[in-house]
């Protein structure tokens, strides 16, 4: 049953990114006079929504705007709830808040007037076909295919696509290449025996599982992707005996379609930019550095003090070059960033570098930026800044950088029979390192977290600019 304030009342964010309500009251008028007669407790959501979007669609001037307005206010609300299910699903392992998705999709400042810029709930609304779906199920759909907050959560290790759609979609030809390209870093390595068997079992899966649904697909029939049942399983299991003579439980079968997803799931988060669990160059475990000197063989050393003296050289270099590859990529990007738009009119190169010290060193809002350089709109800054841009610039400077000067100092440490793996594990290793830099740097940067870690990127950027200014 409807709550009928949900219709006139907006869920959204004020200027410092804080959630707040706020009335509108001509969609309460409007709201009243048209459902006058019904009491809220007794009015379905469905029959509601279907009255406004008539009126939405097929009127003109204030009663269309009225009733969009209406119909924006109920989805606001429906948005808050997945990204608080977002929240409540993931957020607690992977380190955000229901309040770091908020900006991405509660951006619809309640004006009634018809403007250039479309807010998410109006795409929504636009995109919405009554005869498929119910308006709820359809926004969070929407909300979970949204590319920008995909790309956030993706940067904090979340791939929304459960673990049988990407069974489904995975080809069993792919995952010789995933495993020995992708997995040998981050788990060891898989032999030929256990690919050859992930191989055979994803193969069964498509022939029984994805089969289904294929079937219902042209049958009209469109569902999620969830785990297979009893039956299906027991039916994968004679397959894969059919065709390997290998005989599972179906427990254990599940068992092992699961951490087969849970593989892909990494890699694909991987490919697309995410984060992955990696080990670090330079992290500590109970008091012992899982360094790449651990999991690359040092050279015979007659001693185990010699041997911590070359771990302890290495990864001082390494946090050396690290720190310089971060400040030499910062003024690349930054310098010409400047350039570019020292060619535009005005003074956006000025503007760019004050919003940038505003923002990053003196952690204003975006609005307050905007009204301290007498712009109307905080759009305006996240516009010039390009805050996300600019991060991925400088991580991908910082491996070209970085690359050659790590690789040739580990090589001094790795003995011949590790050379031939050490590029590859060195680029995993040192790209993931970057990318979590960048993810620390824009978590804290949204959020203003105190219990996340120190933000690398924003010191040395802080102090580039404050260098520049002096110079």
């Amino acid at each position: 049953m409807s709550e009928a304030s949900r219709y006139w009342q907006l869920v959204r964010i004020d200027a410092g990114g804080n959630r707040k309500t706020q009335e509108i009251p001509a969609a309460k008028s409007f709201y009243t006079q048209l459902f006058e007669q019904l009491t809220s407790d007794d009015v379905p959501d469905t029959y509601i929504q279907r009255q406004l979007l008539d009126l939405y669609r097929h009127r003109s001037g204030d009663t269309a705007l009225f009733a969009e307005r209406c119909l924006l206010c109920f989805l606001s609300w429906i948005i808050e709830q997945g990204c608080l299910q977002l929240e409540r699903k993931f957020g607690q392992n992977h380190n955000f808040t229901a309040s770091d998705l908020f900006p991405y999709v509660l951006d619809d400042d309640g004006k009634l007037s018809v403007g250039v810029y479309q807010c998410f709930s109006q795409k929504i609304l636009q995109s919405f076909d009554p005869q498929q779906s119910s308006l709820t199920t359809w926004a969070i759909m929407k909300l979970k295919q949204h590319p920008e907050l995909n790309k956030f959560l993706l940067e904090c290790g979340v791939y929304l696509i459960s673990n049988w759609a990407i069974l489904n979609d995975t080809q069993p030809k792919q995952l010789e290449r995933i495993f020995k390209e992708f997995h040998v870093f981050s788990q060891g390595g898989l032999s030929d025996t256990a690919i050859k068997e992930a191989q055979s079992i994803l193969e069964s899966y498509h022939n029984i599982y994805r089969l289904q649904r294929l079937q219902q697909r042209r049958k009209g029939l469109r569902s999620k992707c969830i785990a297979p049942d009893t039956q299906q399983l027991q039916d994968i299991a004679q397959d894969i005996q059919k065709h390997t003579g290998q005989l599972f439980e179906i427990e254990v079968l599940s068992q092992k379609l699961q951490k087969l997803a849970a593989q892909l799931r990494e890699y694909r988060i991987y490919v697309r930019g995410g984060s992955v669990q990696t080990s670090s160059l330079d992290a500590v475990y109970g008091g012992k550095y899982n360094s790449l000197i651990e999991e690359i063989p040092a050279p015979e050393t007659n001693t185990i003090l010699e041997e911590n003296d070359e771990q302890t050289e290495f990864l001082k270099f390494y946090r050396h070059q690290f720190q310089l590859g971060l400040q030499q990529a910062l003024a690349q990007v930054i310098e010409s960033r400047v350039r570019y738009l020292e060619r535009k009119k005005g003074d956006k190169s000025k503007m760019f570098l004050t919003a940038l010290e505003l923002s990053q060193c003196q952690k204003l809002a975006m609005n307050e930026i905007a009204e301290f350089l007498g712009l109307r709109a905080q759009y305006s800054i996240t516009k010039l800044l390009k805050l996300q841009d600019l991060r991925t610039d400088v991580g991908q400077e910082m491996w070209v950088i970085l690359k050659g000067s790590v690789i040739e100092k580990a090589k001094i440490y790795a003995d011949i029979q590790a050379l031939k793996n050490l590029d590859e594990q060195l680029k995993v290793i040192l790209l993931e390192e970057i990318r979590q830099m960048i993810k620390n740097s824009e978590i804290q940067s949204r959020t203003m977290k105190n219990h996340l870690k120190a933000d690398m990127f924003a010191e040395q950027l802080c102090e580039y600019l404050q260098t520049r200014k002096t110079n």
